[in-house]
């Protein structure tokens, strides 16, 4: 007998009699107003009512998706679809106002420096992690008419210079190298000197500039500007601004920190400057 209880026919038997139970209290519900034996029913077959509506609607859901397999499918593929272009016109629309700045950065740069050629807009497509000078790469090249030594600058001052090329890219070295040598000037006093860096300044994030004759007028908050003296780089870009002035241990001339207008190890967009006058021409100095 207790085997019985256990077996797959008495559980057929309790789900035949609630599904029963079930019928009877509906049809006394929607008959109006219930007896006390019907209240009794109610009271006793509610939970296999409930049991009963949930393996229902559990059954019916199953059966809804089963049969709508592929019309949801394609519903979501088409959602999909949609997120995607959604995305990509945001996208293109976030691309559309990046060139729009900078345009109007070329433009604002052109208005300043009628004698300026200007590259194409450059994006900056990769760093090397261990340059401490913050060097880059950009994704124009010699394509784009862009040559080695041309300067690199943003609306805000001078980069650096382009020291490597290929086709469609190109190496920038900043100012915080030892490789770019820039012949800059105080805007205040005219004091002249040399961009000559060195790893100590670059750890700083600095640039060292020299050949400050010994009783020249520097001092800690001069503006400095390329002076346009060597031919590579175009007079009046500016480089930054003098953050430390000390005497060379020689006695015989100056150095200052420069702190660079442009933050070098974050900028992701740079002009490059394909010609300018007196390009190429050094300057006599007395």
């Amino acid at each position: 007998m207790k085997e019985f209880f256990h077996s797959l026919k008495f559980k057929i038997l309790i789900c035949i009699a609630a599904l029963l139970l079930g019928l009877m209290t509906y049809v006394a519900v929607s008959a109006g107003t219930e007896t006390i034996p019907e209240k009794i029913i109610g009271t006793v077959t509610y939970p296999f009512v409930t049991a009963a509506n949930a393996v229902s609607e559990g059954v019916s859901g199953f059966i809804d998706k089963l049969v709508n397999a592929d019309k949801y499918k394609q519903e979501n593929d088409e959602l999909k679809a949609q997120l995607t272009d959604m995305y990509g016109r945001t996208l293109d629309y976030e691309n559309i106002l990046e060139e729009n700045a900078q345009l109007r950065e070329m433009l604002g740069l052109k208005e300043q420096k009628e004698d300026f050629v200007f590259s194409e807009p450059c994006s900056i497509i990769s760093r090397n992690a261990n340059d401490i000078y913050g060097g880059f790469t950009i994704n124009r090249g010699s394509s784009d008419g862009i040559s080695l030594n041309d300067p690199v600058i943003t609306s805000v001052g001078l980069v650096g210079r382009v020291t490597s090329i290929a086709e469609n890219y190109a190496r920038v070295t900043t100012i915080l190298s030892p490789q770019v040598n820039v012949g800059v000037i105080t805007m205040r006093s005219k004091t002249s000197g040399v961009l000559e860096n060195s790893i100590s300044s670059a750890e700083k994030g600095l640039c060292l500039m020299s050949d400050i004759l010994k009783d020249a007028d520097i001092k800690e908050g001069d503006i400095i500007y390329t002076s346009g003296k060597s031919g590579l780089f175009p007079d009046e870009i500016m480089v930054g601004t003098v953050v430390e002035v000390y005497d060379d241990p020689n006695g015989l001339s100056k150095h200052a920190l420069i702190q660079p207008a442009e933050e070098l190890f974050s900028v992701t967009s740079v002009f490059v400057v394909t010609d300018f006058d007196g390009k190429g021409i050094a300057f006599e100095t007395d």
